[in-house]
């Protein structure tokens, strides 16, 4: 779920994890998720879709663009669409260059993506140009701790080596100050802790952007 090249190892160990870490994920996120994603269009643009973990909430039928640079995760992604019955058009450019139509979405999805891009602003930025005047962003991310705490300090100790691993996940990222500032006509974020407290990604966001 990243817009950095990926490794030829941590790439492929990267697409495993996030397979393995889907039922738990689904736990921890999925009513979340469902009322985040509202009614759902015929079409969805999501951005680094990974291994599909939210095709489960698309109805069948469902088209996905799905804008995901990872080469690593198109196998693992194929079989959840066949699994649960959505359709994908493949974009491989990065987020911060979408290769989607201006204007033309009614609902942009980002879960878990927004730490590991190179320039979130940038990429925030071509979601408010692809989205249709009324168009909803639907986003979860995990962002960094208030800064002078003490889990801020572990993430800051952790980070390279998180980052490395990652391939770009920065632990310690403004995302709603990202979103603030990005000039959409409403906002509605919530802050929440994952339920594995103690976690160094334990600080969350969620909410949606309208266009």
């Amino acid at each position: 779920m990243s817009a950095h090249e990926p490794h030829p190892v941590r790439g492929r160990f990267n697409a495993w994890f996030l397979a393995v870490a889907e039922p738990g994920m689904h736990r921890e996120y999925g009513e979340r998720k469902r009322r985040l994603f509202g009614e759902i269009p015929e079409t969805v643009v999501e951005l680094g879709p990974g291994t599909g973990a939210n095709f489960r909430y698309y109805p069948r039928g469902t088209k996905v663009i799905a804008v995901e640079p990872n080469p690593m995760m198109l196998d693992r992604m194929q079989a959840q669409a066949r699994k649960q019955g959505v359709e994908i058009d493949l974009r491989h450019a990065g987020a911060e260059g979408m290769e989607v139509e201006s204007a033309s979405a009614q609902l942009v999805v980002s879960t878990l993506v927004l730490c590991s891009v190179r320039d979130p602003e940038r990429v925030v930025s071509e979601v408010r140009r692809v989205l249709r005047p009324g168009g909803r962003f639907a986003f979860l991310e995990h962002v960094g701790a208030p800064t002078g705490s003490g889990k801020r300090r572990l993430q800051e100790r952790i980070h390279r080596p998180w980052q490395w691993l990652g391939e770009g996940c920065d632990l310690t990222r403004d995302t709603a100050r990202t979103l603030e500032s990005a000039g959409f006509s409403s906002l509605e974020l919530e802050r929440f802790d994952s339920a594995v407290s103690w976690a160094p990604w334990a600080p969350h966001i969620a909410g949606f952007a309208i266009r």
